[in-house]
C-alpha cells in the first residue's frame, strides 16, 4: 500500500517538474494523406473540426523538411518525439501528413509533405490541387529550398522545376486577406558549391533577388537561411491560433467533394500519357506498310509497344479506385489497335496480289513463249503461301476480324481472272525488238524539225560625202531597215570611168542611194 502511494506521488512530481518547465506534453495523431493511414483515418478529422464551430486553431505547413537537421527542426519546435515509427520515413516513402497536436491552449495542425510534382506529372501520388489548397488556408508556410532543388550551371544558380510552379502557386494565393506568411529557407552558397569564388557570391545573390522577382515581390515572402529556422520556428509556434477550424475540415474534405468529377480528366491525361507513344509508334509502322515496305516484325513489335504501354497505365492508375473507368479506357485502346491492325491485314493482301501481277508481267517480258498455265499457278502457289505466313505472324498477336477473311478470299478468287488477263494482253503487244523499231520510228519522225519558209524585204539608204573635183575618197553611211542595219565606211572609186580625169565629168560632193534587198527562205 506504501509503496502504491508512493509511486503516485513521484509520478505527480515528475508530472509537475514537466509542467514548470515549460515543457508540454503533446498528444499526436497522425493523418495521412496517402493511401490508407496509420492511425487515424482523415475522415475522424473532418468530423471533430466540423463540429468545433466558432473556434480557431494554429495551422502550420511544412513542405521539404528532407534533411536530418530541418527535420529535428522541426519535431523539436512541436515537442514530437522523433525516435516514434510514425515520425520516420524511408527513403523511397512520399511523406504528405496531417500532424495534429493538442496542446494546452489549443490545438495545432502540421502540414507535413514533400514539394509536390508540377500539374503534368501523373506518376506522383501527392494531390498537389489539395496540398496547394490547404497552404492557402494555413496560419504560415514555411517551404525548404535544399540542394537538389537548386542547380548551378557554372554562371548561374536556378531552381528546379517543381520548386519554381511551387513558389508561383503560392504567389497566387497571395491575393486576398488573411493570407499566411511563407518562409523560404535556403541553403548556404558553400553547400551548394564548395571552395565558391567570389563571382559565384554574387551570382548566388542575384539568385535571390530572381526569387524575389519570381514571387513578385511580395512583401509575405521572407527569405531565411537554415541558421534563421529555429528562430521562425520559436515566434510562429507561440502566436494566437488565425484560422478557423470549420474552414480548414472544408479544405481537406473538399478534395472528396470533387473526386468524382476530376478522376475521369485524370484518367485521360494518364491515357494520353501512357499511349501516346504507342500511337506514334503505331503510326509510324502503318506508314511503312503504306509505302509498300514489308513488316515481318510488326505484329510483335506493334504487340510489345501495347504491353509496355497498358504496363505505363496500370501502374499510373493504381491510387485511382475506378476499376470500370479504367477498364474502359483499356478497351478502347486495344479496339484502337484492332483497327489498325485491320488495316495492316488489308494492306498485305493487296500488296501480295499487286506483287503477283507484277511478277507476271516481268516473266512474261522476259520469257514470251513460257507455258502461260504453268506460270500462273506457280504465281498463285507463291502468292498463297507467302499471305498466309504474313496472316499467321500477325493473327498469332492479334486475331483478325471476319470480314478480313472474307476479303482476302474474294481477292484471291479475283487474282485469277486478273492474271489471265494480263496473258491475254500481253499476247497483243508486240516483241520487244520489234516494238523498240516502231519506237524509234515514231520519235524520228515526231522529232523532225520544221524548217522556216518566208520572204524577208529590207530597204537600205545610203549616204555618200566625196571631195572636191575628181576626187578619189568617199565616206559613206548605211541605214537599212527591216532589220536595223547602221554602217559606217571609207571607199576609193579613182578607177571607175566616170571618175577619171579628162572625162569632164565632176562627181557631185553629196549624194543619197537607195536600195531594196529582198530575202527568200525556202
Amino acid at each position: 500500500m506504501k509503496c502504491g502511494i508512493l509511486y503516485r506521488i513521484s509520478a505527480l512530481a515528475i508530472w509537475a517538474a514537466l509542467l514548470s518547465s515549460g515543457k508540454a506534453i503533446t498528444v499526436i495523431r497522425k493523418h495521412t494523406l496517402i493511401g490508407a493511414t496509420q492511425n487515424h483515418p482523415c475522415k475522424e478529422l473532418i468530423a471533430r473540426l466540423k463540429k468545433t464551430k466558432g473556434e480557431t486553431c494554429n495551422f502550420f505547413s511544412c513542405i521539404g523538411a528532407r534533411k536530418r537537421e530541418q527535420r529535428k527542426a522541426l519535431l523539436e519546435a512541436f515537442n514530437i518525439d522523433h525516435k516514434q515509427s510514425s515520425t520516420l520515413y524511408g527513403p523511397l516513402k512520399p511523406r504528405c501528413d496531417i500532424w495534429e497536436l493538442e496542446q494546452p491552449k489549443q490545438s495545432t495542425l502540421i502540414l507535413d509533405v514533400d514539394i509536390p510534382p508540377t500539374e503534368d506529372d501523373m506518376t506522383s501520388e501527392l494531390n498537389r490541387k489539395q496540398i496547394m489548397r490547404i497552404c492557402h488556408r494555413s496560419s504560415v508556410v514555411l517551404v525548404h529550398l535544399n540542394q537538389q532543388d537548386i542547380r548551378y550551371n557554372g554562371k548561374s544558380f536556378q531552381i528546379n522545376r517543381e520548386a519554381r510552379h511551387l513558389l508561383r502557386d503560392l504567389a497566387k494565393g497571395q491575393k486576398g486577406r488573411n493570407t499566411p506568411d511563407v518562409y523560404v529557407f535556403l541553403p548556404d552558397i558553400n553547400t551548394i558549391k564548395q571552395d565558391a569564388t567570389k563571382e559565384d557570391r554574387t551570382a548566388y545573390e542575384q539568385f535571390k533577388t530572381h526569387l524575389y522577382e519570381l514571387v513578385h515581390k511580395n512583401n509575405k515572402f521572407h527569405f531565411k537561411s537554415y541558421g534563421d529556422q529555429n528562430n521562425v520556428y520559436k515566434n510562429i509556434k507561440n502566436q494566437d491560433g488565425a484560422t478557423n477550424t470549420a474552414d480548414i475540415a472544408r479544405t481537406i474534405d473538399m478534395d472528396n467533394d470533387d473526386k468524382d468529377e476530376t478522376t475521369n480528366s485524370s484518367l485521360v491525361q494518364i491515357r494520353e500519357a501512357s499511349f501516346g507513344q504507342h500511337r506514334m509508334f503505331l503510326k509510324d509502322r502503318m506508314a511503312e506498310i503504306y509505302r509498300g515496305s514489308k513488316q515481318p516484325t510488326f505484329a510483335n513489335a506493334v504487340q510489345s509497344s501495347m504491353v509496355d504501354a497498358a504496363l505505363a497505365f496500370y501502374l499510373r492508375t493504381r491510387h485511382i479506385n475506378d476499376d470500370e473507368m479504367i477498364t474502359h479506357y483499356l478497351d478502347q485502346e486495344y479496339k484502337h489497335m484492332a483497327i489498325f491492325a485491320a488495316d495492316a491485314y488489308l494492306r498485305i493482301i493487296m500488296q501480295t496480289a499487286a506483287e503477283a501481277k507484277n511478277r507476271l508481267r516481268k516473266e512474261l517480258g522476259d520469257d514470251p513463249k513460257q507455258d502461260t498455265d504453268i506460270l500462273i499457278n506457280t504465281i498463285l502457289a507463291d502468292h498463297d503461301s507467302q499471305l498466309a505466313d504474313a496472316l499467321e505472324s500477325l493473327s498469332n498477336k492479334m486475331k483478325p476480324p471476319e470480314w478480313l477473311k472474307n476479303t482476302a478470299e474474294e481477292v484471291r478468287n479475283q487474282l485469277r481472272d486478273n492474271l489471265s488477263a494480263i496473258v491475254a494482253m500481253h499476247k497483243g503487244i508486240p516483241k520487244p525488238t520489234a516494238y523498240t523499231k516502231h519506237e524509234r520510228a515514231v520519235e524520228k519522225n515526231y522529232a523532225k524539225q520544221k524548217k522556216k519558209r518566208g520572204i524577208n524585204v529590207m530597204l537600205a539608204i545610203s549616204c555618200m560625202l566625196r571631195e572636191r573635183g575628181y576626187g578619189n575618197r568617199q565616206g559613206y553611211i548605211n541605214y537599212q531597215w527591216g532589220p536595223l542595219i547602221l554602217t559606217l565606211g571609207y571607199a576609193n572609186d579613182r578607177d571607175i570611168a566616170e571618175n577619171k580625169p579628162g572625162t569632164g565629168l565632176l562627181t557631185p560632193a553629196f549624194r543619197i542611194q537607195p536600195k531594196l534587198h529582198v530575202n527568200i527562205s525556202l
